[in-house]
C-alpha cells in the first residue's frame, strides 16, 4: 500500500495538469494567430506567434498570416531566438482573425465546423483524356476543378474523404450513436450524415491548448 499511493497522487496530479494545460473548444474560444508548422501545435494553440516573423508587412494588417504564407518561404525566430525558414508549402496550416485553415490539396482550406471530427472543404483536381491510352487521375490531359468535402479526425489527425464509410467507422467510437446511425436505412443515412457528425462533436469534443493571455 506504501507504493501504491504515492503512485495514485502522481497519477492524480498528472493527470491534473494535463487537464488545466487545456481546454474544450467552445464557439468563441480564442485561437493564438500565427502559422502551424504541423499538427501537433495546431492542438497545443501554439502556432509561430506573428511576433515571431520576420516580413515587412505591417502586423497590424488583419490579413498579415494571409500575405505570408504566400510567400515561398518564411523567416522567423523560433523559441531559442534564432533565425529559421520555412518553406510555406510544408506548413500544416495558420490561424488568423480566429479562424483555422489547413493546407489541403496545395492550398489553405478553411474548417468550417470545428469539434471531434473537423469539417472543411477543398478543391480538387481531376486530369481527363480522350486518349485511350490514359485513364483519369493521371496528371496529364484536361483538368477539371472540383469542390470536394473532407473530415479531420482530431483523434488521430488523419483527413478522410466526407462519405458514408468513413463517417461509419468513425462514429463506431461511440457505441450508442453508431447503432443509432446504422439504425437508419442507407439513403436516410447519407442525409444524415451532417447531422450525427455534429452530434459526435457535442459528445467528443476537440481539447486545445490553452489561448495566450
Amino acid at each position: 500500500m506504501k507504493l501504491i499511493i504515492p503512485f495514485l497522487v502522481l497519477f492524480i496530479s498528472s493527470f491534473s495538469f494535463a487537464q488545466s494545460d487545456s481546454v474544450r473548444y467552445v464557439p468563441g474560444f480564442k485561437f493564438n494567430e500565427g502559422i502551424y508548422l504541423d499538427y501537433r501545435s495546431f492542438k497545443a494553440n501554439k502556432p509561430v506567434a506573428k511576433a515571431q516573423i520576420i516580413a515587412d508587412y505591417s502586423k497590424e494588417e488583419l490579413d498579415f498570416v494571409r500575405k505570408i504564407i504566400a510567400k515561398r518561404f518564411i523567416t522567423y525566430l523560433d523559441t531559442l531566438g534564432r533565425i529559421t525558414e520555412v518553406n510555406a508549402q510544408s506548413l500544416w496550416g495558420f490561424s488568423e482573425n480566429n479562424s483555422i485553415y489547413i493546407r489541403y490539396n496545395g492550398d489553405f482550406n478553411k474548417i468550417v465546423v470545428l469539434g471531434g471530427l473537423c469539417h472543411f472543404t477543398a478543391l480538387f483536381t481531376t486530369y481527363f483524356s480522350s486518349s485511350p491510352t490514359m485513364g483519369v487521375g493521371q496528371t496529364t490531359g484536361t483538368p477539371v476543378e472540383s469542390i470536394q468535402q473532407y473530415i479531420l479526425d482530431i483523434q488521430t489527425g488523419q483527413v478522410f474523404d466526407y462519405v458514408l464509410p468513413n463517417m461509419e467507422e468513425l462514429l463506431k467510437r461511440d457505441a450508442n450513436l453508431y447503432i443509432e446511425f446504422m439504425a437508419f436505412s442507407k439513403r436516410k443515412r447519407r442525409q444524415m450524415m451532417f447531422i450525427y457528425l455534429r452530434k459526435y462533436n457535442e459528445r467528443q469534443g476537440l481539447y486545445l491548448g490553452l489561448p495566450s493571455k
